[in-house]
């Protein structure tokens, strides 16, 4: 089953197909059809567009209601920033949109020096999370309403999209409770992150609300690649531990993760071909060495990194060296320096 949506944008299809094929968020993906039609393809689905009297048409088709919704919000900000409104053809009720959850807090822990484990329950999140690896909390104005959904099918952020926070989170762990989906999340702990101010007061039964999925095309590769190196500092910690449990038994390489101390170490899961190392600050050698240490094979391998934007800077540089194109590994910026950053 697809999930469609459709749209008309007034601009002509020379100047929208430009823009897009020069924007960097759709040039990578984007391709010119023989019919003279421009798809841009996504993790979670693909847009077409095609010249229409004078105008452009635009469709949607995700794999669920999840992505399309994702894709449609994230088309229409690209598209307004633009300056074009997308026209959406189809109407809605207004409710809440399908790639939102407002989940409530069953447990908090603290499961080390570092980190803080909650655990979230609602009868919608295995929809909401299946085949996902990461997930956005939404932290809103104060006293403002949740997002919502407008007759055009677009996400409405009460104060503006601009007035929300939405960090990313990883899905540590998630099982079925009788007719509710319990699924837990790890926040790394540091001086200063909004997240973990609100971690220290969370309460049994408080609203949690989550946006999501993201992040499958990395389970994908997990289950199909035979090498498997993955890298990352203490803010990647529960993305490589989902990844590494993740992996099938045969899966050989390993896993390298930077965290403040000892104590922080976690038992993790992970085939016995992988060699999981716990990389101690100002014990070991830094992340960045680690990574340029790594042999991986000639083919077959794929690998993940993902540390602060500096960091991963430089893991471009490292990847790229060592001959892997870019279907064979994934640098992410899970933070900026202190001196750049924003609440986390």
């Amino acid at each position: 089953m697809t999930f469609a949506a459709h749209a008309h944008l007034p601009l002509p299809f020379d100047q929208l197909r430009d823009w897009l094929l020069a924007a960097p968020v759709f040039a990578e993906s984007g391709r010119q059809e023989s019919d003279g039609s421009l798809h841009v393809t996504f993790e979670v689905g693909v847009l077409r567009v095609r010249p229409a009297d004078g105008i452009s048409a635009l469709a949607l088709d995700c794999g669920d209601a999840q992505g399309l919704q994702a894709l449609r919000d994230f088309v229409t900000e690209a598209a307004v920033a633009e300056g074009i409104t997308p026209i959406w053809t189809e109407r809605h009720s207004r409710g809440r949109p399908a790639n939102l959850c407002v989940a409530r807090v069953m447990r908090v822990d603290r499961i080390s020096p570092a980190f803080r484990r909650v655990w979230i329950r609602h009868r919608d999140l295995a929809n909401l999370l299946r085949g996902g690896l990461h997930f956005r909390l939404l932290f809103g104005p104060q006293d403002a309403d949740w997002p919502w959904l407008d007759e055009t099918g677009v996400t409405n952020w009460p104060g503006g999209i601009g007035a929300w926070h939405r960090p990313v989170y990883t899905v540590r762990s998630i099982a079925q409770d009788g007719d509710s989906t319990i699924v837990s999340f790890d926040i790394f702990l540091h001086d200063g992150g909004r997240v973990t101010r609100w971690s220290d007061h969370l309460q049994h039964g408080a609203e949690v609300g989550i946006m999501g999925p993201s992040g499958g095309d990395l389970l994908t590769s997990a289950a199909a690649t035979p090498w498997f190196g993955l890298f990352g500092d203490e803010t990647a910690l529960p993305a490589i531990a989902r990844l590494l449990a993740t992996l099938p038994a045969s899966a050989i390489g390993q896993a390298v993760i930077a965290i403040p101390q000892t104590a922080d170490r976690q038992q993790l899961a992970h085939p016995p071909g992988i060699t999981l190392t716990w990389a101690i600050r100002g014990s070991t050698a830094p992340l960045i060495d680690m990574l340029q240490a790594a042999t991986p094979p000639a083919r077959d391998r794929f690998i993940f990194f993902a540390a602060s934007s500096s960091e991963t800077a430089q893991a471009r540089d490292v990847i790229r060296a060592k001959g892997l194109d870019r279907a064979e590994f994934r640098a992410q910026s899970y933070w900026k320096p202190p001196a750049a950053d924003q609440p986390a």
